[in-house]
């Protein structure tokens, strides 16, 4: 079973590459094969079956993952895991720096990140300031989906689309909320960014079931997570 999750998952990162440079059409025929794959393997993957694929020893892994540069849930069973989206981002990106002939290539990949965060995210323009009402979850998805709104492209609302479609048909969003997003995913760029960082109490809801989940890497969502805490 372990061997046959890491080949599933190995498909599943070709699938990517070749979605970015396909047309339109064929990138819609690539994505529900992709998607399918991807719901085989499951949302999360075990640290043994992630430190074969990035090609490190568990301990190193469990060191990466002990200072939160790898995100990690913890499954029903109570077992740390890693969610599939994180381990597909890190497979892709330490497989271009190793092509490129680097060394310790999660360590580049990582320290990679850790740069573009501080260079990326101007937590001054991002981070709202503390108002009364506001609680810490409120504000960090506040400042996500300001960091979100700045990188909004026709390909992050198109992903935001097919996640909110996956999550109709697996009930996992109430039919209410879905339809609203179906509505805000419908309208220009420009307007979909004022609804996401709209500082109201109807869009701080609206925000708690996000399709734009995954945008930031881990990197980039614990700088924001860190700032907000400090201002508490």
């Amino acid at each position: 079973m372990p061997a046959q999750i890491e080949r599933l998952i190995d498909s599943i990162v070709r699938l990517r590459r070749a979605e970015r440079t396909a047309d339109v059409a064929l990138r819609d025929e690539i994505v529900p094969g992709r998607e399918l794959l991807e719901e085989l393997v499951g949302p999360t993957v075990r640290p043994a079956q992630a430190a074969r694929l990035l090609g490190i020893s568990q301990p190193a892994l469990s060191r990466w993952l002990d200072t939160r540069e790898i995100a990690t849930v913890t499954t029903p069973e109570g077992r740390r895991e890693i969610p599939l989206s994180e381990l597909l981002d890190l497979v892709e990106e330490v497989d271009q720096v190793r092509d490129q002939g680097a060394q310790r290539a999660v360590s580049r990949v990582i320290r990679d990140r850790n740069l573009r965060a501080r260079e990326t995210i101007d937590l001054d323009r991002v981070l709202p300031p503390r108002k009364r009402g506001h609680r810490t979850a409120e504000l960090r998805a506040l400042a996500y989906h300001r960091v979100v709104a700045d990188r909004l492209s026709e390909e992050l609302v198109h992903r935001a689309r097919r996640r909110l479609d996956r999550w109709r048909r697996e009930a996992r969003i109430h039919p209410r909320w879905a339809d609203e997003w179906e509505g805000v995913l419908s309208q220009p760029l420009s307007q979909i960014a004022r609804v996401i960082t709209a500082d109201t109490p109807h869009a701080r809801t609206l925000r708690q079931t996000s399709p734009f989940a995954g945008v930031l890497n881990e990197q980039e969502r614990r700088r924001l997570v860190d700032a907000v805490e400090r201002q508490r």
